[in-house]
């Protein structure tokens, strides 16, 4: 009986050649190389549309942020303090957005 062992190899790591067989192994005189160009490829990809939706989001979060901010300078008659606290909570939104979006683009 006769078991192939598949070697532990990392990506882009060289196996070194051997050579004889021992116990139930069947060794092959070969050096192998694994490489995944494509899983790269995908790891850059997927940083792209990270960048890009956190971009977006963070920008959409500071115009909202900026409506509301105008929207309780403009219309005092309606202020009431839980607008106030949502006036509040929309700059610390827009202070959130800023740090995201100066963390991506840094």
């Amino acid at each position: 009986m006769v078991s192939y062992r598949k070697p532990a190899v990392e990506v882009g790591e060289t196996m070194p050649a051997s050579t004889g067989a021992t116990n139930d192994y069947h060794v092959i005189n070969a050096s192998v190389t694994v490489t995944s160009p494509a899983a790269d490829d995908v790891n850059v990809t997927l940083g792209y549309v990270y960048v890009m939706l956190t971009t977006m989001t963070s920008t959409l979060s500071m115009f909202g942020c900026a409506l509301l901010v105008a929207a309780d300078a403009a219309f005092r008659d309606l202020r009431s303090s839980g607008r106030r606290l949502l006036t509040w909570l929309s700059v610390a939104d827009c202070l959130t957005a800023i740090g995201n979006l100066l963390g991506v683009t840094w």
